[in-house]
């Protein structure tokens, strides 16, 4: 029985669970090849690498732990991130595996390789996205979410746009970017301070109490964003920006589709209570229209279900399928 543990004088997180069942060491960073930088937020970098033993592929992203801001969040980073070992969804990143040392905090998520959803759009900005991939994409996001939301206690993204949607190669849209603060009670509020302007719910931008609604909105701005290749609210600065989320002043295009269009308004409401369900975002004709059934892709999570672990020494990423146990 291998149980091999990275000697840690202070760790952030639990030790991996292929390690405390003894399937394997705790990996290393000296286990893998850094291939490249892949992105970076404000909790840590990622990177493609190869496992140098297996060559399988992942993306890991490094979370520097010396930082003082990120020992206050230290308990509240924790939970979340146990709660990501048991979230299994075909609409949502998997977290393989995690290690730590040191400095850092090592976490291993499968590489998709089209990268995020701005990859897809035209270069030439006179041309669209097709409408089904809109609506495909959508749908996918939409399952993701109600997953999360019927988790016990519910999960609230709070992060749904471009940058945070990762595909694979056959165009499945996945969430990714599960950060430190998606995993933040209902009913609190948030301040808009480092968000993206035109994103923002309008109930972030009052710093009100929100709930999953407001996941809701994000999923209107990603849809008008995927069918324009624009944001929904302009401005010259943030303070018109916001003034136009809050009076709804939207930046129509000229040609944009008429069912789009009809959904994206029944989305983005200044009252949470009046946006639509995710149920009924699936029987809109601009999603059935390509997807009759669509509604067969909502997932609710089993109660108290736990999943085998990946083993980073063994396993292979594109074939590995989620074993309960």
């Amino acid at each position: 029985m291998l149980n091999k543990f990275n000697n840690v004088k202070r760790r952030f997180l639990p030790l991996p669970e292929s390690s405390l069942q003894g399937l394997e060491n705790e990996p290393n960073i000296t286990d893998f090849e850094i291939k490249k930088e892949l992105g970076s937020d404000e909790y840590g970098n990622i990177y493609l690498v190869k496992h140098k033993e297996t060559h399988a592929e992942y993306a890991i992203k490094a979370i520097d732990k010396r930082d003082k801001e990120n020992d206050i969040e230290r308990p509240h980073f924790k939970k979340g991130f146990e709660a990501l070992y048991n979230i299994r969804h075909p609409n949502i990143v998997n977290l393989l595996g995690h290690f730590e040392d040191n400095n850092y905090c090592y976490i291993i998520m499968e590489y998709l390789k089209k990268g995020n959803l701005y990859n897809i759009f035209p270069p030439d900005k006179k041309k669209r996205i097709k409408l089904k991939i809109c609506a495909l994409i959508i749908k996918n996001i939409i399952s993701a979410v109600y997953f999360l939301h019927n988790m016990n206690p519910p999960i609230i993204h709070l992060n749904i746009k471009p940058e945070n949607v990762l595909l694979s190669e056959e165009l499945v849209a996945k969430i990714g970017d599960f950060a430190w603060n998606t995993y933040i009670q209902e009913n609190e509020t948030r301040k808009a301070i480092g968000l993206l302007p035109s994103f923002i719910p309008p109930e972030t931008l009052l710093e009100k109490k929100y709930d999953k609604s407001s996941d809701i909105w994000y999923i209107g701005t990603l849809l008008f964003e995927l069918v324009t290749a624009t944001v929904p609210f302009i401005g010259d600065n943030s303070d018109i920006i916001k003034d136009n989320i809050l009076n709804l002043k939207f930046n129509w295009p000229k040609d944009i589709n008429n069912d789009a269009k009809d959904l994206i308004q029944k989305i983005l409401k200044l009252n949470p209570k009046e946006r639509l369900s995710l149920e009924d975002m699936l029987k809109h004709p601009f999603i059935t229209q390509y997807f009759p059934d669509a509604e067969k892709c909502l997932i609710k999570p089993g109660e108290g279900v736990k999943y085998k672990p990946f083993i980073i020494s063994k396993d292979d990423p594109k074939s590995w399928k989620p074993e309960k146990i």
